[in-house]
């Protein structure tokens, strides 16, 4: 996935034939709110405010699906702060009538972008020593997964500005999975789910 910044309240996110693969998306189904796309639309957030300071605070974003330069596909995604910056959206909206778009408040209706992270570990002592090191620290919605024998933790905070600290005790324990590997909609439908909310806490209180 590769960030451009147009200018402070747009950017192009570029997401080749083989993201698009490992998140089972498309430009003709990225208007839909499935695990994946939602996933997808989460890194993207994460990466522009990371690697170019586009912050999303206060304002919803208007996202237009493009064609890629070379392969897969593009979007360009703008902040929106007003109706009449919406109006000025569609009204510059190059593909305007040939593809899908939207207006949303990122994350769900609170507005909150989640920004979903995935560790994987290889036995579930690992799990619990991460849980324990990082529950004072970490608040927000986890989740635990078995999938072919590792475990797999999703963390969503409730503040990504938390999580840089958060991932770098979890990497003590886990590996992250980088352009989600395994993806969240992957994990629920072949793994099994152990501890399906709060799982950070839940495995303090009865396994630490």
């Amino acid at each position: 996935m590769r960030i451009e910044k147009i200018n402070e309240n747009k950017i192009k996110v570029l997401i080749d034939t083989d993201e698009a693969r490992e998140w089972n998306i498309s430009a003709g189904n990225m208007a839909s709110d499935s695990p994946e796309v939602q996933e997808m639309f989460r890194t993207a957030i994460r990466l522009a405010q990371e690697e170019v300071r586009f912050s999303i605070e206060g304002a919803r974003l208007f996202v237009e699906a493009i064609p890629g330069q070379t392969d897969g596909f593009g979007m360009l995604i703008t902040r929106i702060f007003s109706d009449k910056d919406l109006d000025a959206a569609v009204a510059n909206c190059s593909y305007r009538g040939k593809i899908r778009r939207k207006c949303l408040y990122p994350g769900g209706a609170d507005g909150k972008i989640r920004g979903t992270r995935i560790f994987r570990f290889g036995d579930f002592e690992n799990v619990c020593r991460a849980a324990e090191a990082i529950h004072r620290d970490f608040s927000g919605d986890s989740t635990l997964y078995k999938h072919e024998g590792c475990y797999y933790m999703l963390l969503m905070p409730d503040d990504i500005r938390v999580m840089l600290g958060v991932e770098k005790i979890m990497l003590e324990f886990s590996d992250k999975q980088n352009r989600t590997l395994i993806s969240h909609g992957r994990l629920n439908e072949l793994g099994e789910m152990m501890i399906k909310h709060d799982a950070v806490n839940v495995l303090v209180e009865y396994f630490a």
